[in-house]
């Protein structure tokens, strides 16, 4: 269950990310000013997220 809120977190931080236009990695990176560096930040956000909802070991919860 702990990873199934962090995951849920972390897909918000993305979503707010999409909604401002920017993100927080080293620093603020703007979208406008650092488009690259701005959407490999956001994809790690929501990637992370996402992988949260996988559980890899072999225990039913």
């Amino acid at each position: 269950m702990f990873w199934k809120i962090i995951g849920v977190l972390l897909l918000g931080w993305a979503g707010w990310d999409l909604y401002h236009g920017y993100t927080y990695l080293y620093s603020i990176v703007y979208r406008d000013q650092e488009p690259t560096l701005y959407w490999v930040g956001v994809s790690v956000w929501a990637l992370l997220g996402i992988s949260c909802f996988f559980s890899w070991d072999s225990k039913s919860e």
